[in-house]
């Protein structure tokens, strides 16, 4: 199994548009990109409902069946199979949900829907949609998108987002977009009823963003950095993430392996690393930190798009670009 991605059904829980290069995993099925989203959704092995059933044990004490009212079983209408415990006010965003939020938007022509899956046997699910044309940043490339996803078992709220993908390698630049009142994505608690309508009015979907994007991007790809600045830009990047929140000293961070492996990327092993966008600029930097933490980072790979979008690896992303922000301002 690759990257967590659900097999509960025997087929890979993933769709792609045709007209869109095989997933570097290879799993999935091909969809027309102008489907309706009842044919992405049974592409995707996501033809299936979260149901709620109360919580019941076997009492040694009364010898009848009890109920434990605060708590739920969310479970699978297909196959049965459970996701997760949740309170009893929990709200279920169902896969159809997510589909039909972007099928909206595909039918106003704002958007085009590219990739749907489901994580770790259905309990995290997401839809990918592209935004608009790519940008050119130099010679380099990049591709603006929207991603919606949300869990089934209580560890994510429900998260609409930007992030870009750069086209030469894959890497995604989590939340790189704001909307017009600079929220980085909207995020709906489980505790509240999941509004299309309000959601898209929130995220404030506008070409300025991305416009604002393009102009930080170029910025950053005529940024060239020495030596001591590079250094200095990853000694902030890491000392966050350090193991057990501790601090450590330059040298020690220097020789961690994410550290080594950046530079090493940096300095002309990622891919596309000999473009004048990315050869010893910031944009290069960033680039080569997204490239680890997409590809690379972690010892199984089956944890790595999951981390990548949805855990530490997006923080760590995150505070990257913030931090490659800071220098081109």
């Amino acid at each position: 199994m690759a990257h967590q991605i659900d097999f509960t059904t025997g087929q890979a829980a993933i769709a792609y548009a045709t007209d869109t290069d095989v997933p570097w995993h290879g799993l999935g099925q091909t969809v027309d990109p102008e489907a309706s989203v009842e044919v992405w959704q049974k592409a995707a092995q996501l033809e299936w409902r979260a149901l709620k059933a109360e919580v019941q044990f076997d009492s040694t004490v009364t010898n009848q069946r009890e109920s434990f009212a605060d708590k739920h079983v969310l479970y699978r209408s297909d196959c049965g199979a459970p996701l997760s415990v949740v309170s009893s006010d929990y709200q279920v965003v169902q896969p159809a949900d997510i589909l039909n939020f972007f099928g909206a938007l595909a039918e106003a022509k704002q958007f085009r829907i590219e990739t749907v899956g489901a994580l770790m046997n259905g309990r995290r699910i997401w839809a990918l949609g592209r935004v608009g044309k790519n940008a050119r940043i130099l010679d380099d490339e990049v591709a603006p998108y929207l991603l919606l996803a949300t869990s089934y078992d209580g560890t994510m709220a429900t998260v609409a987002r930007f992030t870009t993908i750069r086209v030469v390698c894959n890497n995604t630049l989590q939340a790189s977009l704001r909307n017009r009142d600079a929220q980085r994505q909207v995020t709906i608690s489980h505790q509240a009823i999941f509004d299309a309508k309000a959601v898209r009015a929130d995220l404030g979907i506008a070409l300025d963003a991305w416009d604002e994007f393009q102009q930080k991007a170029g910025l950053m790809a005529g940024r060239k950095l020495t030596d001591l600045e590079t250094d200095g830009w990853l000694q902030d990047l890491f000392q966050p993430f350090m193991p057990y929140g501790q601090s450590y000293t330059p040298e020690q961070v220097r020789k961690s392996k994410g550290y080594r492996r950046i530079v090493e990327l940096f300095a002309g092993e990622m891919i596309g690393g000999h473009q004048d966008a990315t050869d010893q600029t910031l944009w290069g930097l960033l680039n080569a930190t997204t490239e680890y933490i997409d590809h690379e980072k972690g010892r199984l790979q089956d944890n790595r798009l999951n981390a990548a979008w949805f855990g530490s690896g997006a923080r760590f992303k995150d505070h990257a670009y913030q931090l490659a922000e800071k220098l081109v301002a």
